[in-house]
């Protein structure tokens, strides 16, 4: 060490060591206790690479187990191996082993205890940590001459449990915060509650793939449904059992996961299996969004239709410029600002990069309007006319903050094209872009702009065209042509709004980003479709014309 520099030492280590534990989100328990049981399992020989959960009976309580095969620890290693930053044969580093991460993620919902135990070379031994009168710390026990120990012996206690001692492997038993409390089906002791597949969902949405030749297996008791018994398929290997998957492969080591599955918006589907979007890193999954929260940002990623059926994961290669925060919990940028990754960061390459078989299946969902080729020249007119120059949010994250395309001079921008149509009427459509009382919504990512032709202004609309017709017109083809209309009216209306909104961007000082978003957001868009009667007159034009072609009832 050198002599200008004294090291920083911990005043008080009780605290330190307490806060460290009861900061960690209790969410990363399964994660940290899994990743070591993997990582253990690597070092056995080929063909007995295995993890597994079960449910052992301690003091009459059901207790969640999770046991691994590879190379054991020693009495001496697995007492060092309870200390705070401390690994058995890892090397600790800030993008790896911190050391710290099963215990500090497992001791805040198991303060009663966390069993340890390791057979090495036959010998099993047992150690047992938990906050203990008001301190974190390894249970003293009488050994064999009475005397209290921190590591016990056990050997035929394991045995006697049916663990091998011809092989080598280790074990933690999760004790929870009370010696009634049931650990496999309440491990949080209710905060948070527990769901009843709670297991093989964390598992199956944190880690994208496990290494080769290990196999992680649930068995019979350690969750709620018999049919999650057995070996767990990671995602990867699911969804390259789709027939509709591609993994589309960039020249910076990105590779982009598309995956189409029809049965994943069936009711009773499990949580793992409904679509999503994540990032991937060393094989685990971050910055997850599933359900509502998925469906309502996939428009930003290209994914204008369908999002209750496709999945996307954006995998980064391994030396990507991002680390896990202290508790794994998400991905943080190695630049300046240390800002956290999110999937939003690389919607723009994700919606450039969709595969022509999965735009196929989202055109196939669009309803069908025989104005929208109208609407497009006419927007495409009014952007022309109105100088609209083109910007777009980077295809990636740029990591460094001097950066700032939207100072940009306008000049030196392309032209804007129109932006794409789609034009909704699925109810579910419509809720999944929280579209259901909107008229529409605009996407800057990817430039489409989402129309929900059900929107009462249509109806509104439609009932004073209706009253043009003649009384022995046939009602239903008069319908008809009335909601043709007034959608065409609504659309063009909607078009125009976003026309003038997206010429605001090259007026950078009076429009600033705030500005921009209130402009263009889907109330502003929806008080714009309800302005009926400034196109009146073209709508009655286009109505009588219509109404030609209505043929009469005839008794």
């Amino acid at each position: 060490m050198s002599a200008s520099v004294t090291k920083l030492r911990v005043k008080d280590e009780d605290f330190l060591v307490a806060s460290m534990i009861e900061r960690c989100p209790k969410s990363m328990m399964i994660r940290e206790l899994l990743q070591n049981a993997v990582e253990a399992a690597c070092t056995a020989p080929e063909g007995s690479r295995r993890v597994e959960f079960s449910a052992l009976e301690v003091a009459g309580a059901r207790k969640l187990a999770l046991w691994n095969s590879g190379t054991g620890l020693t009495g001496p290693e697995l007492y060092r191996m309870c200390d705070i930053a401390a690994s058995i044969r890892k090397e600790t580093g800030m993008d790896r082993n911190f050391g710290m991460g099963a215990k500090v993620a497992s001791l805040p919902s198991n303060q009663n205890g966390m069993r340890y135990r390791s057979c090495r070379k036959g010998s099993v031994q047992e150690v047992v940590i938990g906050k203990y009168e008001g301190v974190y710390g390894r249970l003293l026990r009488p050994g064999a001459d009475g005397k209290p120990v921190e590591v016990s012996r056990v050997t035929e206690a394991a045995e006697a449990e049916g663990r091998p001692l011809d092989q080598e492997w280790t074990e933690v038993v999760l004790l929870g915060n009370a010696p009634e409390q049931d650990t496999v089906a309440d491990p949080y002791q209710g905060q948070p509650r527990s769901a009843p597949r709670w297991l093989p969902s964390t598992i199956a949405l944190r880690f994208f793939r496990f290494p080769q030749g290990v196999e992680v297996v649930i068995r019979h008791g350690a969750t709620h449904f018999a049919r999650d018994a057995g070996r767990i398929i990671p995602m990867a290997d699911r969804l390259a059992t789709l027939r509709d998957y591609e993994a589309v492969r960039l020249p910076d080591g990105i590779v982009l996961h598309y995956a189409y599955d029809p049965s994943a918006s069936l009711p009773g589907t499990p949580e793992e299996k409904r679509s999503l979007c994540a990032l991937v890193h060393r094989d685990e999954l971050y910055a997850l969004q599933t359900g509502a929260s998925w469906r309502r940002d996939a428009p930003n990623f290209g994914i204008s239709f369908l999002a209750r059926n496709i999945s996307v994961l954006i995998e980064l290669p391994e030396d990507y410029p991002v680390q896990p925060e202290a508790y794994r919990e998400f991905l943080r940028y190695r630049n300046e600002m240390q800002a956290q990754a999110k999937v939003a960061d690389f919607a723009g390459l994700v919606a450039q990069n969709i595969p022509a078989w999965l735009r196929g299946h989202m055109a196939a969902a669009m309803p069908e309007a025989p104005y929208a080729q109208e609407a497009t020249e006419t927007l495409q007119e009014l952007l022309q006319r109105l100088d609209v120059r083109r910007r777009r949010p980077g295809l990636k994250p740029s990591l460094d903050p001097k950066l700032n395309p939207t100072a940009t001079d306008p000049s030196l921008l392309p032209p804007e094209v129109v932006p794409s149509l789609m034009l909704l009427r699925d109810p579910a459509e419509l809720a999944d872009r929280h579209l259901t009382h909107r008229a529409a919504a605009y996407y800057p990512e990817t430039h489409q702009l989402h129309i929900n032709l059900t929107y009462p202004a249509v109806e509104a609309l439609a009932a004073r065209l209706r009253a043009l017709a003649a009384e022995n017109q046939e009602p239903e083809a008069v319908t008809r042509c009335a909601l043709t209309v007034a959608e065409r009216a609504m659309v063009l209306r909607i078009a125009r709004a976003i026309a003038y909104g997206l010429s605001k961007r090259d007026q950078p000082r009076e429009w600033r980003e705030p500005h921009l978003r209130l402009l263009l957001s889907p109330e502003s868009l929806s008080l714009a479709a309800e302005d009926i009667d400034s196109g009146w007159a073209e709508a009655e034009q286009a109505m009588r014309q219509a109404l030609q072609d209505v043929p009469l009832v005839t008794d």
